[in-house]
Parts: structure tokens; sequence; C-alpha cells
């Protein structure tokens, strides 16, 4: 009873106080995205190019520029930064390094950036090792967990699904950081993965969609919902013949159906 009255009193939020400002964290094509406290999500289907855009996220942390459109303002203070890949084969994560060093134009990856591999865990020893860095490295201010499907037995669990994004909101206030995670869409709807993606859109600060559109021959990146800004323009790339860069988004034209049968010709 008294550690249930202990954690009640700890949790009286006082009226007088006046928090620091919003640290920003991250801003897509010129709005914030991101901001400690906070989580967002990366989704798209298999082969969609979710790799290249999050490498691109990663590697404008280290740059003065944008990556993309996309850029990770870390603080002073906690430059740190992690990824904890959960589905990679070695080759496929030390292409990802590669990939992150080719955009941030580094030879060796920066002290302050750490790469996890968990292809071989069990959900839970994910959590747990996740919180223990957090625990561990109080100037990491951001994470990228790729991907948040292994965090979880079934994703269409409403329990389970619930609980695994209560811990991301409670990992992103305890630990004041901010969580990017990359999750999967559905094949069948072009939603966010079964319960899961359900209850982590309801509390994401933003959701962000990859496409490959085969119509154009780009990939993009497009806001779902943004809560704390308007909504970015469609950010395209393109393979170039030696590597991917930004370009002008392509509308893909909708041709209707006549209706009725096709005349025949005289």
């Amino acid at each position: 009873m008294h550690a249930v009255t202990d954690r009640l009193a700890a949790r009286i939020f006082d009226p007088l106080l006046i928090p620091e400002q919003e640290n920003i964290i991250l801003k897509i094509g010129g709005k914030m995205a991101g901001s400690l406290q906070n989580y967002c999500i990366y989704a798209g289907q298999p082969k969609s190019g979710k790799s290249t855009f999050v490498s691109g996220l990663i590697a404008s942390a280290f740059v003065p520029w944008d990556q993309f459109g996309q850029k990770l303002l870390l603080p002073e203070s906690r430059p740190k930064l992690a990824l904890f890949d959960t589905e990679s084969s070695t080759w496929d994560l030390y292409r990802t390094v590669k990939r992150i060093k080719d955009y941030a134009d580094v030879k060796t990856l920066p002290n302050r950036f750490t790469v996890y591999s968990f292809r071989e865990d069990h959900p839970k020893e994910i959590l747990i090792m996740i919180e223990t860095y957090l625990k561990q490295t109080p100037d990491c201010a951001v994470i990228v967990i790729d991907g948040l499907l292994d965090l979880c037995l079934n994703y269409n669990d409403e329990i389970e699904t619930r609980l695994l994004t209560n811990t991301l909101k409670r990992l992103t206030k305890v630990y004041n950081c901010f969580i990017i995670s990359v999750l999967h869409l559905s094949k069948n709807s072009g939603e966010t993965l079964g319960h899961l993606g359900s209850n982590t859109d309801r509390w994401a600060q933003s959701t962000f969609i990859i496409k490959k559109i085969q119509e154009t021959n780009q990939i993009t990146l497009e806001a779902k919902f943004m809560r704390s800004d308007a909504n970015p323009d469609p950010i395209a790339i393109e393979w170039n013949g030696s590597n991917f860069s930004q370009t002008d988004f392509k509308v893909v034209q909708q041709f209707k159906n006549p209706v009725g049968r096709p005349k025949k010709e005289k």
C-alpha cells in the first residue's frame, strides 16, 4: 500500500512547473516530426525502401545537412544514437552500416553511434536489453528500433500490443528520449500491421509511410499523420545508377476505363 501511495504522490503534476522548451529532435521536409519523450513510426511493405530512408535518417545526425529531406537534431549534451536491428542477417546489417557511412560521407562510424543485432533474441529479452542500454547511456537521446514487429509474439494480440505501446511511452518519458520504430504495412489494407499498428499509431507523435512506386521508379516518404505540425510535402528519391538522390515527387496519373463495352472497329 505504501508503494502505491508513494507512486501516486510522484505522479502529482506541479501546476507551477514551467518545463524546458520542447526539444525538437526530428524534422521531415522542414516540419517538426519528433521531440523528446515521444516516438514515431516508419512503415512500409517488405522491400519498399524502408532501410534506405532509415539509413539516410541516421546519417543525417552526423552531418550539417539533411538526408532525403530528413534531419535528426541531437542535443549537444546528449549526442549518442543507437540502432537496434531485430531482422537483418549479418551481411544485410553490414550493408546497412555501409550505407549509413556512405550517406554521412565517413569511413568509420562515429564513436557516438552504436549498432546492435538482436535477430536471435526473444521479444522480452530485446526489451530488457534496450532498457538496459538506456539506463547505462544517459547521453543517448535517440534510438532506432528496426523492426518493432519482433518486440512482440503476436502483432494481432490486443493485450500484448497495448503493453508494448505502453512500454514505448514509458521508455520515452523515463529516459527522456525519442524512439524511431520501423514497422511493416499490411499487404491487404495498406495500414500499419495489425493491432500493433493500430496501437502505435494511436500514441505516435507521427507516422510515415514509405512506398516503392513502380510507375515512376521512385521511393517515396509521406506523412500518414503529424500531431505537432502540418504534414510535409511528399519526399521522393530515385536510383541514379550509383546511388539514391532526392528528386521531385511525381504524381501517378490515374486513367479511367471507358464505361460500357468498347466499340467495334469499322
